[in-house]
């Protein structure tokens, strides 16, 4: 399995766990959350590609522009395929768009993610460019651990 397929299996994973915990917060708990994790990647990405106070100030709000588009894109799935599922009444063709969509939301992040490359690269490094993937799995993995951690599951190590 590639990097990229398990990064996104990860991120399904978290999300679910993550929209599970949120269910019972109310918006204003739930802005709150998302604005502490918002600044924990912050630093865990700044950490790991050495940003200087410049790049912060350009980088961040260009990058959370994109995240926006792709929690968009991802929630914009999720309430398709959610919506087709609960109802037992579905035509054939509502669940063939759900599916469509389903397969086509890699596609679509990723084009989102390439029309967002071209403006990193005018802040970042190539070094810093080819470390901002890890540092997203990094951050990614911390929550996994933490969240397994706060379950009482024992953290799976990486093979």
């Amino acid at each position: 399995m590639n990097a990229k397929a398990l990064f996104l299996i990860l991120a399904l994973c978290l999300a679910s766990s993550v929209m599970a915990q949120q269910q019972g917060m109310t918006g204003e708990e739930r802005e709150k959350w998302l604005t502490e994790m918002r600044n924990y990647k912050h630093e865990v990405i700044a950490k790991e590609l050495k940003l200087t106070k410049e790049q912060e100030t350009e980088f961040f709000p260009i990058y959370d522009e994109m995240d926006d588009r792709l929690m968009q894109i991802s929630s914009e799935t999720r309430n398709l395929e959610a919506k087709v599922t609960k109802d037992a009444d579905a035509s054939d063709l509502e669940c063939e768009a759900a599916a469509r969509a389903l397969y086509e939301q890699k596609s679509r992040e990723g084009a989102v993610e390439m029309e967002y490359f071209d403006k990193f690269k005018e802040i970042l490094s190539p070094k810093q460019l080819i470390r901002l993937k890890n540092a997203e799995r990094k951050f990614t993995n911390n929550l996994l651990k933490h969240s397994q951690l706060k379950k009482g599951d024992k953290p799976q190590r990486n093979k």
